[in-house]
């Protein structure tokens, strides 16, 4: 399955305590920033109102005593006269020209100049008046600067807790992927694994408790289903020989080619009941205590005339030519293992290559010896050009003819094989299909 780290818990986690802490981190800051710019624009301002206060004090009209200013600063003494009409007394040249006296005493910020005003009475009852101002270029650029650090710290700040967050995401999540590591390794063959289970009394442990309850509730089912198939392949495994011993004596004395007929259609669908029968047993033991073969000397070339033989009518039939070839350089046609169990592989390859093969056309069953192995090939002119040849071999996997059965019968015969340490290849050629089974030579183990 395609991951995405963006769609993962962890990356949710992180990304919303990142827009939680930078919502908060953004509010502290102006709030502090805020803080910060009044604290040091009141400390400016006293400091310019004390420089202000300092140079009127030394400020004297009639005679004129004008007390200079700094560098950097100017000043515009004057008062006001009878018709309340401003002389100037001193004024510094620049832009403190252009501005205008505020209608009260203390700060102003005009034309990229901070200053104050403030007055002081005379002698002669007309009041010495100054403008003090600096210009606000130092002022904005402390501010700006001190934005700007506000804005490097939030930013910094921002990634380092994402990170942080990320990574105790990480290591929160950790027992949940371990969780669905040791989950993923469980299946219908090993139900019998549970989680391991941690005492720490938290979701976690409830979790790995819930898991071990469902796979043992899965256990219990499959367990019932398993004894419920193989009890009802055994009792049905009585009466089909019964009915097959009785099918068969009835054809061999009958003489009516309809009756023939007849009993040849029962045979064929009495063989189809067994070969089901004896699938379910397989299956059932497959998944109740996997597959287990009882190897032993097993003559190849018995079994297969013994198979071809049982399905001569279902060929008739379907009229089809089922050809079984010895080759002539074969000299010893046993192999160790199962004989049962490798019946059951040879009835359904050479039932699935009859069923799909041609009307008309010809089964042929290949056996040769490689050294140390024998290989025996089913091929048969395939209905069906545009099979799926790695799935074939798929549980529940069909090709959706009429003649399909529940998909198990080639699953079934690699299950075998493996058991076998043999090997099953499926290829189809020119619209030939073929099926090839590789097992090893009774001679390695002599």
């Amino acid at each position: 399955m395609m991951r995405y780290f963006y769609k993962g818990l962890k990356f949710k986690i992180a990304f919303v305590f990142s827009v939680v802490f930078i919502i908060i981190n953004v509010i502290f800051s102006i709030v502090i920033y805020r803080y910060f710019k009044s604290a040091y624009l009141s400390n400016y301002n006293k400091y310019l109102y004390n420089r202000a206060k300092t140079i009127i004090n030394r400020t004297e009209i009639n005679p004129d005593l004008i007390a200079l200013p700094d560098s950097g600063e100017s000043i515009r003494v004057f008062y006001h006269d009878n018709n309340r009409q401003p002389v100037i007394v001193f004024q510094s040249p620049g832009v403190i020209s252009r501005l205008s006296v505020p209608y009260h005493q203390g700060m102003t910020d005009s034309l990229g100049q901070h200053g104050v005003y403030m007055s002081k009475e005379n002698f002669d009852g007309h009041p010495v008046e100054l403008l003090l101002t600096v210009s606000n270029t130092q002022l904005v650029s402390k501010l700006n600067h001190l934005s700007f650090l506000m804005i490097i710290a939030t930013i910094v700040s921002v990634l380092a807790s994402a990170l942080t967050a990320y990574l105790a995401a990480g290591w929160l999540l950790s027992p949940i992927r371990s969780i669905a590591k040791q989950a993923a390794q469980i299946n219908t063959s090993r139900l019998s694994t549970r989680l391991k289970v941690l005492p720490t009394h938290d979701e976690l442990q409830q979790l790995t408790e819930t898991i071990n309850g469902m796979i043992g509730r899965i256990a219990h089912e499959q367990e019932l289903q398993n004894n419920f198939f193989a009890a009802a392949s055994h009792e049905l495994r009585t009466p089909l020989a019964n009915l097959q011993a009785e099918t068969d004596l009835y054809l061999s004395k009958s003489t009516d080619q309809e009756n023939r007929q007849l009993f040849m259609s029962h045979l064929e669908e009495i063989n189809r009941l067994q070969e089901i029968v004896e699938q379910f047993l397989l299956i059932s033991q497959f998944k109740h205590q996997g597959l287990s073969v009882n190897k032993r000397p097993a003559d190849v070339s018995d079994q297969l005339l013994k198979i071809f033989a049982r399905n001569r009518f279902l060929a008739e039939r379907l009229k089809i030519n089922a050809t079984l070839h010895f080759n002539k350089d074969i000299k010893n046609f046993e192999v160790y293992g199962d004989g049962d169990k490798l019946e059951v592989v040879w009835q359904n390859l050479l039932q699935n290559a009859l069923k799909y093969a041609e009307t008309g056309s010809e089964v042929l069953c290949e056996v040769k010896q490689q050294s140390s192995q024998l290989n025996i090939t089913f091929k048969n002119k395939a209905m069906d050009k545009q099979l799926n040849v790695p799935g074939l071999t798929d549980a529940f996997t069909t090709n959706h003819s009429p003649n399909s059965g529940a998909g198990l019968g080639l699953w079934l015969c690699k299950q075998i094989v493996d058991a076998h340490n043999g090997q099953l290849t499926i290829s189809i050629n020119d619209d030939v299909f073929s099926v090839s089974v590789t097992l090893l030579n009774e001679e390695q183990f002599g």
